[in-house]
């Protein structure tokens, strides 16, 4: 008579039986999940699984305490003024300004691509900068 297996089984809402190497494996990761939890409770980290609206936005419920609904306002209000003024510049204008601060482009990387002095390409920003500036002043 061959040697009797002990039979395993896992609940998962119900008993399935497994082999020893699915078993060993769902256990050890159980045990793991058992011991992050603990050390999430130990560190009072909070999951943000449970902030998540219909679109699996976390973010939007996590309030930013350092900004007060005042400043959030003015802030709003600059960047429509902002945005209503690069519009009243030249495309050319417009498009250098777009490059550094939206794109992330370098002066020294625009200088290379138009082929031009770097100092150029900074003269030509801080000009325009001024222009905005004087726009906003004046017409918002």
């Amino acid at each position: 008579m061959p040697p009797q297996r002990s039979r395993l089984y896992i609940f998962g809402g119900c008993l399935i039986e497994v082999v020893r190497e699915q078993y060993t494996d769902f256990y050890r990761d159980k045990e793991r999940w058992r011991y992050l939890q603990k050390l999430d409770t130990k560190n009072s980290l909070l999951s943000l699984d449970g902030f998540v609206d219909s679109e699996g936005n976390a973010l939007d419920f996590i309030a930013d305490e350092a900004a007060g609904v005042e400043e959030t306002v003015i802030h709003s209000m600059m960047l429509d003024r902002l945005n209503a003024a690069l519009l009243l510049l030249s495309d050319d204008e417009q498009a250098l300004i777009r490059a550094i601060f939206f794109d992330g482009v370098s002066s020294k990387e625009i200088a290379r691509m138009k082929n031009v002095d770097q100092s150029t390409v900074n003269r030509h920003k801080l000009k325009i900068l001024a222009k905005l500036r004087k726009i906003m002043e004046s017409r918002f």
